[in-house]
C-alpha cells in the first residue's frame, strides 16, 4: 500500500476524527476536479492490525 501524499493522509485523518466525534462512519460529498464532477464517499470501518497490508 502506497500513500498518495502525506498531506492526503493528514486530511483523511482529520476528517476521520471529525466524523467519529459525531458518531458517524460515512460521509458523502460532490467535488469538482479538472472540470469533472465526482461523488466522493468515505466509509470508516475498524480493522485489526493483523488485517493491515504487509507493506503498511
Amino acid at each position: 500500500m502506497v500513500s498518495l501524499s502525506p498531506d492526503l493522509d493528514i486530511a483523511l485523518t482529520q476528517l476521520t476524527e471529525r466524523l467519529l466525534t459525531q458518531d458517524q462512519t460515512y460521509a458523502e460529498s460532490y467535488v469538482m476536479a479538472k472540470g469533472q464532477l465526482y461523488r466522493a464517499e468515505l466509509y470508516l470501518r475498524p480493522v485489526r492490525p493483523s488485517e493491515l497490508p504487509a507493506d503498511y
